[in-house]
């Protein structure tokens, strides 16, 4: 199971082609290698692609993102090559239907490969309750299921979306190791039946497999893989298995993590933490830097305990009195050097709240959500032109009298919160374009439109008042994609907080981005950033949406 040896091809396809003799089949003619199990449930998936209404739809709206539809056009060729045929639509025909019990939808297979092992594993036992009673170790048993099971590490959206859950109902998932040990030790030294013999030599030859009609389709094992002494996928300081097509998958004590986590645990929200397990919060804490005592570090500027000027001319004015004529950063982004000046505010970590830094900082801040809130204007106007139809209107709440307080208020029982969140919260205030459009938004669309949505500083201070001090770990900024379209989705995207850095990651997004790249790429799309990566179907309107819009 955590063998890192190539498979043993010819072996494995010897033993299906006994496994199907056995079972009164005709022998195989098609095996189909991929390099990972992950690649394989893609090809899984598209094989059943025409059978079940499901895929059919999942598999359409990932035909629609570019990264995805390369994906299937390698594995359908792939496929192709194994098989011999011009097209994907013999291909399917010609590899029949599947034989797992799980991959049955509409057609019952000539053979369910499960019944006939059930049967082969009955005749073994005198006492067919002996069967149930005879296991292997529990340790085997949670080492299986931790790695391909259906809850385990290598099935799970975290690391092979769209297609993970066919990763749990390979053949493995119809006769276990635990199964498959516990047969093997009670025949002892008596011969085992041809069946049981040659499941047993294709799990000692290769990783997880399907079985089709006339075909299978295999995996090669992973080239590195590391598990606590449980057997359960785990590595503090890197991927915890690597595949030969470079597929990483991330783990710590047989639970699935993101690779930022692993790589990055100080980046990881409290609230989010606390549902780690004891132990990695344990190894967490026991990283964290202990904070300079404060007489040896510089005082927080004074700029950041100041109400601004609304009026952008005077807030710049002030601030570069304060910052004693100078504020080189802020000349340097309204010549147009956004992102660099943007990568070098992150860069100065917790120092962009010290002088000299602070003032200049802040200037960039503000000018760029005012900006976004120019941007915002634009949007809504051309999607009302366009019989856009807002969810909740208006859409645009603008900040209040009592807004700086607030932010004040949110800032001492959270911690600080990044500077651009601050200027956001001070400068645009809330953002909402969710709503209904036929082409746009429309309600039959396989693509989540992501419409742009940011909460504001009183739904911030509402939520964390009615928190205890343990869970205000972060700022909800909005929901998920699948929530905005009405769909039953995810967690919410949030910002860390206390985060004293110029700009904080929006967590749970899909790209893990800054919050002001996130609200640059949402621009890049008209206020719809679910439309990035599709490049089939993306509405028209979106080009008249985006034209012209500010850089920021």
């Amino acid at each position: 199971m955590f063998s890192t040896t190539p498979a043993d091809r010819g072996t494995a396809e010897t033993a299906i082609h006994a496994l199907y003799v056995a079972i009164g089949l005709d022998p195989p003619r098609h095996f189909c290698w991929f390099d990972s199990p992950c690649a394989a449930a893609w090809a899984v998936g598209l094989l059943v692609e025409s059978r079940h209404s499901v895929w059919k739809n999942l598999l359409g709206a990932a035909r629609k993102r570019r990264d995805d539809r390369e994906r299937i056009q390698r594995t359908e060729s792939h496929l192709q090559a194994c098989i011999g045929q011009p097209d994907f639509e013999r291909t399917v025909a010609a590899m029949g239907g599947p034989l797992a019990s799980g991959l049955m939808f509409i057609m019952p297979p000539p053979k369910i490969v499960q019944r006939d092992i059930m049967t082969a594993r009955i005749r073994l036992y005198p006492d067919v309750t002996a069967m149930f009673g005879q296991s292997a170790s529990d340790d085997l048993k949670r080492a299986e299921s931790g790695l391909w099971g259906t809850a385990g590490v290598l099935n799970g959206h975290l690391h092979c979306p769209t297609a993970e859950s066919l990763v749990g109902i390979s053949f493995f998932s119809e006769y276990t190791f635990a199964q498959m040990a516990a047969d093997e030790s009670h025949v002892g030294d008596r011969q085992p039946p041809p069946l049981l013999r040659a499941a047993w030599t294709i799990a000692q030859s290769a990783g997880p497999w399907w079985p089709w009609v006339n075909g299978a389709i295999l995996t090669e094992r992973p080239t590195e893989i590391h598990v606590n002494e449980n057997g359960l996928l785990h590595r503090g300081d890197g991927p915890a298995a690597v595949y030969r097509d470079g597929w990483r998958v991330f783990a710590w004590d047989g639970y699935a993590m993101p690779e930022e986590w692993i790589l990055h645990p100080d980046t990881i929200p409290a609230r989010d933490l606390k549902s780690c397990p004891a132990s990695f919060r344990k190894q967490v804490g026991a990283h964290k830097v202990a904070a300079p005592k404060a007489a040896s570090r510089p005082k927080r500027s004074g700029v950041l305990d100041r109400e601004l000027p609304a009026d952008s001319v005077s807030r710049v004015a002030f601030l570069r009195e304060h910052a004693g004529g100078r504020l080189p950063l802020f000349d340097r982004y309204v010549a147009g050097e956004h992102t660099s000046v943007w990568t070098e505010l992150i860069a100065l970590g917790d120092d962009v709240r010290h002088d000299p830094n602070a003032a200049d900082a802040v200037a960039v801040a503000y000018e760029t959500m005012q900006r976004v809130e120019a941007n915002t204007h634009t949007l809504i106007d051309r999607l009302s032109r366009l019989g856009y139809r807002f969810a909740t209107p208006p859409p645009h709440r603008p900040r209040g009298r009592r807004t700086w307080r607030q932010i004040q208020q949110l800032e001492r029982l959270v911690g600080a919160l990044p500077l651009s969140l601050r200027a956001f919260y001070d400068v645009v205030g809330a953002v909402d374009l969710i709503g209904r459009h036929q082409s746009i938004t429309a309600p039959d669309n396989s693509v989540a439109p992501d419409p742009l949505v940011v909460f504001g500083v009183e739904d911030a201070l509402a939520e964390s008042e009615s928190m205890d001090d343990e869970e205000r770990g972060a700022i909800t900024i909005a929901p998920d994609d699948l929530h905005k379209a009405n769909t039953s989705g995810g967690d919410p995207y949030t910002v860390a907080v206390p985060d004293q850095r110029a700009d904080g990651v929006l967590l749970d997004e899909r790209h893990h981005l800054l919050f002001v790249d996130y609200l640059r790429l949402c621009f890049r799309y008209g206020g719809f950033p679910g439309y990035e990566g599709i490049d089939r179907g993306v509405p028209q309107e979106l080009d008249q949406l985006r034209s012209g819009l500010l850089e920021f």
